[in-house]
């Protein structure tokens, strides 16, 4: 496997688990955020095999996945159509301004949880599809 794929699938990974632990510990803004982060990144890594070339300076996984499926790539659309749920969590929960308030009061349990399994299958739907290119 490409190093820079390696790379970012493993960032990917590492957020994964800390959303999975701020979920359980119910810090739901940082199981929110991360949840973002580990769908973001696992595209990032997809950007060296789909596209062949590196990913953009970009956050939102939206515009990243269309960047993606123009290339030929795309999920499962029961997941491709849950995406959009994972947009506001990079900024509504680091932010005051972005949250309108503390963001620790921007997400609820529901929408944690919500979160994590949508990045749960994505992350895997990647790990697989990288898998099944790329080899270990």
């Amino acid at each position: 496997m490409r190093r820079e794929v390696r790379l970012w699938l493993g960032m990917s990974l590492e957020d994964l688990k800390d959303a999975k632990t701020m979920l359980n510990l119910k810090r739901y803004f940082r199981a929110a955020f991360f949840s973002q982060q580990a769908v973001e990144k696992s595209f990032k890594a997809l950007f060296f095999v789909v596209r062949r070339e590196n990913p953009p300076h970009l956050h939102t996984v939206t515009e990243l996945y269309r960047l993606l499926n123009e290339a030929g790539f795309s999920l499962p659309e029961r997941l491709e159509r849950s995406l959009y749920v994972l947009n506001k969590y990079y900024t509504v929960t680091r932010y005051p301004d972005a949250a309108n308030g503390l963001p620790s009061e921007s997400v609820d349990e529901e929408e944690a949880d919500r979160a994590v399994k949508i990045a749960e299958e994505v992350v895997s739907y990647v790990e697989s599809y990288i898998s099944a290119r790329e080899g270990d």
